[in-house]
């Protein structure tokens, strides 16, 4: 892998992160409806999902270093994220018996909390992957 493939595949993994918390507005909406309450939990779903996807790559990187790993991490990524809106039609039908701000964040963690978390794994196995040193060393 060279630097190129390195940053392309960082890009992409932290562009669709992005890209899905802008359309879990638009998908929780007619189910939980738009509020700062929908939003809330989407960012802080989103975030500690990147959080610990990040924490959990490195140790993951650190045990599997390599090209395998990080083909079979775009490969879940690619499966968990394809699965948000079948899983949040299933999950934001159930009517769970809370406060609506609880229901928000509960619906929101199920659905999206685990493809932000995979997606967030893939940086630091690009970096354990493709070492950056390298480069350092030839300047």
């Amino acid at each position: 892998m060279n630097i190129i493939s390195a940053y392309v595949i960082t890009f992409i993994a932290s562009f669709c992160i992005l890209v899905i918390e802008i359309v879990a507005g638009r998908i929780l909406a007619p189910f939980v409806g738009v509020s700062l309450y929908t939003w809330t939990s989407i960012i802080g779903v989103v975030l500690a999902g990147i959080s610990i996807g990040a924490y959990l790559g490195g140790k993951l990187a650190d045990r599997f270093p390599g090209k395998k790993t990080l083909g079979w991490l775009l490969l879940v990524s690619g499966i968990t994220t394809l699965l948000i809106s079948p899983l949040t039609s299933l999950v934001a039908g159930y009517h769970f018996p809370t406060s609506l701000m609880l229901r928000i964040l509960i619906v929101t963690a199920i659905t999206f909390f685990l493809p932000s978390s995979i997606l967030g794994m893939i940086s630091p196995v690009v970096v354990k992957a493709y070492p950056i040193r390298q480069y350092a060393l030839q300047a």
